[in-house]
């Protein structure tokens, strides 16, 4: 007979880009806060692509970016659910189309570091609802190693 082991629930981590001048890193964290519990944040110095978020979001100079980490372990399930909040926020937010917050949602696990996008590549693997998995960072030798496609910002 087999028997199937449930895999192992993880960290949902979220990265958020915003206009500071529209938006609070306090108030995300209480979106964030209010339907997954205590996170931990990471504000980075450094954001090696608002140049880049800039064509769409506007000024670069008012581009913050944090990072929230769960207290408590999800199963990874969520990480699809996750996303697909994550893009109702996003559009939520949104000024004249475009968006003022960029959400990236990722799962960590022992054995992986997973972000959920909408775009698709050879690499990605299809979750459902237009949803794909990619696979940012793995697991080796006790040491997470970027991968070719590991974006510059998880470098």
């Amino acid at each position: 007979m087999l028997k199937f082991e449930p895999p192992s629930q993880g960290l949902l981590f979220f990265f958020l880009l915003y206009r500071s001048d529209l938006f609070t890193q306090e108030y995300l964290l209480q979106k964030v806060e209010s339907l997954y519990g205590k996170q931990i944040s990471f504000t980075p110095k450094f954001n090696p692509l608002a140049a880049y978020y800039a064509k769409e979001m506007g000024d670069e100079n008012l581009l913050k970016r944090i990072f929230f980490v769960s207290s408590a372990a999800f199963p990874r399930e969520f990480l699809l659910t996750t996303k697909l909040l994550s893009l109702e926020w996003e559009a939520e937010w949104a000024q004249d189309s475009k968006r003022m917050v960029n959400v990236d949602v990722g799962f960590l696990s022992a054995e992986n570091f997973i972000l959920a996008t909408t775009k698709n590549y050879s690499h990605r693997i299809f979750l459902g609802q237009n949803i794909y998995a990619d696979l940012t960072y793995q697991c080796q030798e006790a040491q997470f190693q970027t991968l070719p496609w590991t974006y510059p910002d998880f470098k």
